[in-house]
């Protein structure tokens, strides 16, 4: 049951981003390239999850699975990739902005991460201690073939199989939401100081205004 949730969730992500990056990308579309790279790193970065959770429910081993990982850390990659290519183009367009402000005497935002940004940091961080976490649980609860009992390697194969579940879904489910929690908390940041800047900007044009 737990598989086929998994499987409906990222179908309802595939769909919803897949909507996006194609009226962002699709011919006769004049996107701004920061909207093109954004849809394009979110629309490979679920992708890449995607395959991964379907090796994992048809439960794919040896050459497969190897071939599996492969595809998938190659997406997050080309991810990770689009999400710079997106950062520069937004830096780029908000160096120019800020200085244009600064020529003019405008006030100006006060520089912080992105909320995606925040979010990002948190689910990669969380994947890491996940990986981590079964590396060290797989190395400690290891038995050696030659001196172990078949019964032995099952039960702690189906041992390691549910602990590694349980490390994962946590990891996520915590890296998930705390970074939801904090990527909204820095949002709010960033509507309070949009509209102070707008305010001391409207303070700053008023005598112009009024004269």
């Amino acid at each position: 049951m737990g598989a086929l949730v998994w499987l409906a969730v990222c179908a309802a992500a595939m769909a919803v981003v897949g909507t996006r990056a194609w009226a962002v990308w699709q011919p006769g579309q004049d996107a701004p390239w920061d909207k093109r790279w954004e849809s394009a790193s979110g629309l490979l970065g679920v992708l890449g999850f995607t395959v991964f959770t379907l090796a994992l429910v048809a439960r794919a081993e040896g050459a497969v699975f190897t071939g599996v990982a492969v595809a998938v850390v190659l997406l997050w990659v080309l991810a990770a990739g689009c999400v710079v290519a997106e950062k520069a183009v937004r830096r780029q367009e908000a160096q120019q902005e800020r200085a244009a402000r600064y020529e003019r005497g405008l006030p100006v935002e006060a520089r912080m991460w992105a909320p995606r940004t925040v979010w990002i940091v948190w689910v990669v961080t969380g994947c890491l201690l996940a990986a981590g976490g079964l590396a060290v649980w797989a190395t400690q609860t290891r038995l050696d073939p030659g001196s172990a009992r078949p019964e032995q390697i099952l039960a702690q194969a189906q041992e390691l199989s549910s602990s590694a579940a349980i490390v994962m879904s946590t990891a996520l489910v915590v890296s998930v939401v705390g970074g939801a929690v904090h990527a909204l908390a820095r949002r709010r940041r960033h509507e309070a100081d949009r509209a102070r800047v707008l305010d001391a900007e409207q303070q700053v044009r008023a005598p112009s205004d009024g004269g």
